[in-house]
């Protein structure tokens, strides 16, 4: 079976960072933080697409950058907040030679203690940038600033990195107009019908085995799905599909062919067209700029 490999802090810094920058240091806790400043000019970018073991909040204080998460590229800018999905298919585009803020990584268990289902939803189901207003962003960028800190200290007190999380997100929460919503049926599942197809994409890529785990009708998980992501549960899970194969791909041993049968995709003539479809290009095209990224 196949098994996408997901990139943990140390496979970032080797693989995406052209030197050992000491400021990426790479620390033993369930909570991380790195100072976008001191380490956004180590990285090689624009980064490859990877499947990172962790969530991570993007704050940008000043400058920009781009980031795609799945099939969009998003665009931040000063005073906003991206937040990425553990699974999410990812890749650091841009980021501009003044950007500040932070970047916080931190493993499902964690988010699991500190934020509520509905709250996870919320931040997670659309993958939206969230807008601070400047007095909630300085207040926030301090808070990190202690955050980072405590981390650093040879044996930081994960207790007070916990508390000090959770305060960020909270105040996250409190600012954002877009967070105050309430949760629709549909987000919700939404944010269940991706989490599993994210689990379980390779084996099962009918809308039925979907609608039958999440106890609905196809009919009206077509409904759901349409109305907040816009696209159809089918589109959806062709997309995961590919972004999957975009990692594979990058892996030169293997030929397109043995790729799409290992994605379940029976005839490798029409994973092709559905790659074409969904990215532009075709997997051959598509594997000679990635060779062509990596020689550069």
């Amino acid at each position: 079976m196949t098994k996408i490999k997901r990139i943990t802090p140390t496979d970032f810094r080797g693989q995406f960072m052209s030197e050992m920058s000491n400021e990426f240091a790479i620390l033993r806790t369930p909570v991380q933080i790195h100072d976008i400043a001191k380490t956004s000019s180590f990285i090689k970018v624009p980064t490859p697409l990877h499947r990172p073991e962790y969530n991570f909040i993007v704050h940008i204080t000043k400058g920009t950058a781009k980031q795609q998460v799945d099939a969009n590229v998003v665009s931040l800018k000063e005073n906003e907040i991206l937040f990425v999905r553990q699974g999410n298919v990812t890749s650091l585009k841009e980021v501009s030679a003044d950007a500040a803020g932070y970047m916080i990584l931190f493993e499902d268990q964690t988010l699991n203690q500190l934020l509520s289902k509905q709250e996870l939803i919320k931040l997670f189901s659309a993958n939206i940038v969230i807008h601070l207003s400047e007095e909630s962003s300085v207040w926030l960028n301090t808070l990190f600033g202690l955050l980072s800190t405590e981390i650093y200290y040879p044996n930081p007190n994960l207790g007070v990195c916990y508390s000090l999380l959770q305060a960020g997100l909270q105040k996250i929460f409190t600012s954002s107009k877009e967070l105050n919503k309430s949760i629709s049926r549909s987000a919700e599942i939404t944010f269940n019908f991706k989490e599993l197809v994210y689990k379980y994409y390779l084996e099962n890529k009918t809308i039925l085995f979907y609608a039958s785990e999440l106890s609905v009708s196809e009919n009206y998980l077509h409904r759901c799905i349409k109305e907040t992501i816009g696209e159809s549960p089918k589109e959806w899970i062709n997309k995961v599909s590919i972004l999957q194969s975009q990692l594979l791909l990058q892996d030169l041993t293997k030929s397109i062919s043995e790729i799409a049968f290992e994605l379940n995709y029976g005839d490798p003539s029409y994973f092709g067209r559905l790659f074409k479809k969904i990215t532009g290009v075709t997997p051959s095209e598509y594997r000679i700029a990635f060779m062509q990224d990596l020689s550069e």
